[in-house]
């Protein structure tokens, strides 16, 4: 994985759990790729401490560390720069003429809200089925269920962990890491099978506010108007940013996906032959992410459909 995929990743799970922690039992839905996009413009602009800041939260010190030699001593504009220069090739390899979806990315900070329910009750859903040939995985430590959902021409796929057995969605979130992610997500953990999908009929549309996320994470001083230093933007003192708002929407339903056919000789699937089953009738976390690049572009958690 490239430097900014890895910053990609980092900076997801970054703010997912402070999400997480801050709305305990809520749905949780953002676009980590946008809102890493829209703050690395602040970063073009941010000098000094403020550009640190910004660097260490986006993960981009991985980057600056990658660079080739003598680059890394070259002036921070030049720096975020080529960060930006990484962006262009990602956005350019997303989204492909041939592609039957367009990312849009607009140039502001975008951000996520939570939804209210009602914990501990039950609600009736209507649940989509189909019967496919899915990339699934069973992991044991906590126990979970990975699934891997294409969308068209498997361009992009929705990642779902799902907790069976004792295990409830808590204990997947205390373990979840960039290094889990990874592994719980590996090929050589998903296999290929005959899989009966019970998913549920879901829409989420969120917007708020996350200055009090980021500064918790540690970019402070770009929200102080003594301390922001974005000489880099404009002369002018005092220049510093106001708001951080973040938009998501997402609506899953069967039109969204379908089932991936079985390519080539599949060991898997012959050595599995019972079909499995995933019921996400209970909370699970999801990742949408573009499948060439294994960028992250959507996260959440539905609690509460």
């Amino acid at each position: 994985m490239g430097s900014l995929g890895t910053a990609n990743v980092e900076f997801c799970l970054d703010v997912f759990k402070e999400l997480n922690s801050n709305n305990t039992g809520d749905n949780i839905f953002f676009s980590p790729l946008s809102l890493l996009y829209a703050v690395s413009m602040v970063l073009l602009g941010a000098r000094g401490e403020t550009a640190e800041q910004l660097e260490k939260v986006l993960h981009f010190s991985h980057t600056v560390d990658s660079l080739k030699p003598g680059f890394k001593d070259s002036p921070k504009c030049s720096q975020a720069g080529r960060i930006h220069s990484e962006f262009g090739v990602l956005f350019s390899q997303i989204n492909q003429p041939d592609s039957n979806y367009t990312l849009s990315i607009a140039n502001r900070l975008y951000g996520t809200k939570t939804m209210a329910f009602h914990q501990g009750k039950n609600v009736t859903v209507e649940m989509m089925y189909q019967i496919g040939t899915f990339k699934l995985a069973f992991v044991k430590e906590p126990q979970m269920q990975v699934l891997e959902l294409p969308y068209v021409n498997n361009k992009l796929s929705m990642i779902i962990l799902l907790p069976v057995g004792t295990a409830n969605v808590k204990q997947i979130e205390k373990q979840l890491n960039s290094g889990t992610f990874h592994e719980w997500t590996s090929s050589s953990n998903m296999m290929e099978r005959e899989v009966e999908v019970h998913l549920p009929r879901f829409k989420l549309e969120i917007k708020c506010e996350l200055n009090s996320l980021l500064k918790s994470l540690g970019v402070t001083d770009i929200f102080n108007q003594v301390k922001a230093d974005l000489s880099g933007m404009s002369p002018t003192k005092g220049l510093y940013l106001s708001k951080v708002i973040h938009k998501s929407y997402l609506d899953v339903s069967e039109e969204g996906t379908e089932a991936a056919a079985a390519t080539g000789d599949s060991i898997a699937v012959k050595s599995l032959p019972m079909r499995a089953q995933f019921k996400a009738n209970h909370p699970f976390l999801f990742f949408i992410r573009h499948t060439h690049t294994n960028t992250i572009l959507f996260c959440g958690k539905l609690a509460s459909p």
